[in-house]
């Protein structure tokens, strides 16, 4: 198996089993990910893969910051997903990562609202969200008179 996947690997099951358990993600984990992302490229590759390693990490975060500014999901999400787009060194290799975690996040998200009985709250709050529209939205891009919080997901699972 390869060093890399074993190093993501490692990261991302301290960072699981930390966000089923309290839902959060440590920094602590993030940062060391994204250390070791960054010497395993700038060792592997004679420097030339730092860039690209920079390149996915950017992805990832432009990506996944617009959720957390919708309050679609918290910030160490989008600090694990940035993470983890630096192993994919490059932004094509981080973009279908991207779409690949999105994609199990929605069936995730399906499963776990059935299971936890939100599926009506998180209806609800997707009505609000098509009904309101961008423009009518507070700065942070929330109207917290309307929303209600269906259920606190560990996303991480499906990253």
């Amino acid at each position: 198996m390869n060093a890399l996947v074993l190093l993501m690997g490692a990261h991302l099951a301290v960072a699981v089993v930390s966000d089923v358990r309290s839902r959060l993600i440590p920094n602590a984990v993030v940062v060391s990910g994204l250390i070791s992302a960054l010497l395993f490229h700038a060792g592997t590759t004679q420097g030339a893969g730092v860039m690209a390693m920079l390149e996915g990490a950017a992805t990832g975060l432009a990506a996944f910051m617009p959720l957390y500014l919708l309050r679609m999901m918290g910030a160490g999400d989008v600090k694990l997903m940035t993470m983890c787009s630096a192993y994919a060194a490059g932004w094509e290799a981080a973009l279908w990562m991207v779409l690949y975690t999105l994609l199990a996040g929605g069936v995730l998200v399906v499963v776990y609202a059935v299971m936890r009985g939100a599926w009506k709250d998180m209806m609800a709050n997707l009505f609000v969200m098509m009904q309101l529209g961008m423009g009518e939205l507070d700065g942070m891009g929330r109207d917290q008179s309307r929303l209600q919080t269906a259920a606190r997901l560990p996303y991480a699972v499906a990253i």
